[in-house]
């Protein structure tokens, strides 16, 4: 039996989890994903949320550890 392929809903968990660890003020509501999972990529998903933000540095170490972690997930809507 596989691991169940993790959501949109686990990636904004953990990212904003990590963003309060390291003292950032971002809080993600959604991440962007490919309506697909393709096992040759290594991520099917991406934060055009904090494309803006001054901290770029920390801000891109926690997403490739992210999608390191998370590297292919399925949609589902995060509540507001």
């Amino acid at each position: 039996m596989s691991d169940a392929i993790p959501t949109s809903k686990d990636v904004v968990a953990h990212l904003n989890e990590r963003f309060a660890a390291r003292g950032l003020p971002y809080r993600i509501e959604h991440i962007a994903v490919l309506p697909y999972v393709n096992p040759m990529w290594m991520s099917n998903w991406d934060v055009p949320q904090l494309a803006g933000a001054p901290e770029q540095d920390i801000i891109e170490e926690e997403l490739r550890e992210a999608r390191w972690r998370f590297p292919q997930v399925l949609e589902e809507w995060w509540p507001s």
